[in-house]
C-alpha cells in the first residue's frame, strides 16, 4: 500500500511539474486581439453567420455589436433557426433599419443535420464575403474586434483564426466549474502549437474567422454536420487540409455569458462533453481517473501519508495552485480560486461523468428540443 502511494504520488508530482513548466511558458507565447491595430481600410468582404435559436433574450444586443463593428464592408448574417420565442420577429425589426443585416429563417431540420450546424451551413451558403466569421448569437463585441481580427490574418498569413472570448458568470460554483474547464481545454489543447504543423487543433464558436477559400477547402459544416462540437471540429478539419491556423486571447474586446448557473453549465456540457472525447466510454473513464488521481488526491493523500510520499503530494498541491493562479490572468478569473482547484475538478469529473452516463442511458443527446440517437452521432467521428 505504501509503495502504490508514493507512486501515485510521484506519478502526480511529476505531472504537476510538467504541466507547470508547459502552460507559463506556453501561454506567454499566446497573443491577445486587442494587441493588434485594426485595419482603416477594407480588404475584403467579412460575412459574420450568427445562428440564432430562442435568443431573445440576447440576439439584440448581440446583433447590435455587429452592427457597430468599424470594418467598412461587413455582411451580417442572422439565421433564425426555427425559434418558438420572438428572435424571428425581433431580427425583423433590427433588419428593416439596417442595410447590412440580412435574416434568414429556418422552418424546418433536414435528416442528418444537427439543428445550429446545419443553420451555420445554410448561412454559409447566402455569405458573399471573402470571410467567414461564425459567431453565436449571445456574443457581444467590441467595435473594432472583426478590424483588429482581420489585420491579424492578413499580417500573419492565416485561413483561420478562432478567438477565445471572456465569459461572464456569475457565483463561486460556476466560477470554479468554468475555472476547471478552461485550464485542463487550455492544456489539452496547447493553442500555442497551433502555428506549427501537426496534430494540434482549435475552433471557438463565439468567434470563428475563416477564409471562404479555406472554408470550403476543409469541407465546410458538411463534414461535420452531426458534430455537436462543430467549432472545434471545423478547426480539426482545417488543420487536417495543411491550412494555417492560430488563435487569439479575446477577453477585453468579446464576451458572453456562457451560462448562467453551476448547474446550466453541466446540462449544457450534455451535448458535447462526451463528443469531445470522440464517443469513448474508455477514454472517458480514464480522462476521469487521471483527473481524480494527478489534480483531487494529492492534497487529500497529504493528511494520511509521510515521508517522501507526504512530500511529494505537497509539492503537487502547490505546484498546481501556482499554475492556476497564474493561468488565472488569461480568462480574468480570481487567482483566489486556485486553492480550492481541487473542488472545480470534482465539479467537472462529475459534469462529463454525467453526460457520458445520460447520452448512453437515453440513447443519444437532446439539443434545443431535438433528439439525436448517439448512433447517428458516432457515425461522424473524425
Amino acid at each position: 500500500m505504501h509503495t502504490v502511494a508514493f507512486v501515485l504520488a510521484a506519478f502526480a508530482c511529476l505531472a504537476a511539474v510538467s504541466s507547470t513548466v508547459e502552460m507559463a511558458i506556453g501561454s506567454r507565447r499566446l497573443r491577445r486581439l486587442k494587441d493588434t491595430e485594426p485595419l482603416a481600410d477594407a480588404c475584403g468582404r467579412v460575412s459574420v453567420i450568427a445562428a440564432a435559436r430562442n435568443e431573445e433574450r440576447h440576439i439584440a444586443e448581440a446583433v447590435g455589436s455587429l452592427q457597430r463593428q468599424t470594418y467598412p464592408d461587413l455582411e451580417i448574417i442572422a439565421v433564425d433557426d426555427r425559434s418558438t420565442d420572438d428572435t424571428g420577429s425581433i431580427l425583423d425589426d433590427l433588419a428593416q433599419v439596417s442595410n447590412s443585416l440580412n435574416v434568414l429563417h429556418i422552418s424546418e431540420l433536414p435528416d442528418g443535420w444537427l439543428g445550429k450546424n446545419h443553420a451555420l451551413h445554410c448561412g454559409a451558403a447566402k455569405a458573399s464575403g471573402q470571410y467567414l466569421l461564425f459567431t453565436d448569437a449571445d456574443v457581444v463585441m467590441e467595435s473594432t474586434a472583426v478590424a483588429r481580427a482581420l489585420a491579424y490574418m492578413r499580417e500573419h498569413g492565416i485561413d483561420h483564426l478562432p478567438v477565445a472570448p471572456g465569459v461572464r458568470r456569475q457565483g463561486f460554483f460556476l466560477s470554479l466549474l468554468v475555472a476547471a474547464f478552461l485550464y485542463l481545454f487550455t492544456l489539452a489543447k496547447k493553442p500555442w502549437l497551433l502555428r506549427c504543423r501537426g496534430p494540434f487543433y482549435m475552433g471557438v464558436g463565439a468567434f470563428n474567422l475563416i477564409t471562404a477559400e479555406a472554408y470550403r477547402k476543409a469541407g465546410g459544416h458538411e463534414r461535420i454536420a452531426f458534430r455537436p462540437d462543430d467549432d472545434m471540429m471545423l478547426g480539426k478539419q482545417v488543420k487536417a487540409a495543411g491550412l494555417r491556423q492560430d488563435m487569439l486571447i479575446g477577453r477585453d474586446l468579446i464576451e458572453l455569458e456562457w451560462y448562467s448557473s453551476c448547474g446550466d453549465m453541466m446540462r449544457g456540457l450534455e451535448k458535447n462533453a462526451f463528443a469531445g472525447l470522440n464517443y469513448s466510454l474508455a477514454f472517458a473513464v480514464l480522462i476521469c481517473m487521471l483527473m481524480l488521481v494527478v489534480l483531487v488526491l494529492p492534497p487529500l493523500a497529504f493528511f494520511f501519508t509521510a515521508g517522501w510520499t507526504r512530500v511529494l503530494n505537497l509539492a503537487a498541491f502547490v505546484l498546481w495552485t501556482a499554475s492556476w493562479a497564474d493561468q488565472a490572468r488569461l480568462w480574468k478569473i480570481s487567482p483566489f480560486y486556485a486553492p480550492v482547484f481541487p473542488l472545480g475538478i470534482l465539479l467537472l469529473v462529475f459534469t462529463i461523468g454525467r453526460a457520458v452516463v445520460k447520452t448512453i442511458m437515453t440513447g443519444g443527446i437532446t439539443w434545443r428540443g431535438h433528439f439525436y440517437s448517439l448512433k447517428e452521432l458516432r457515425q461522424n467521428r473524425l
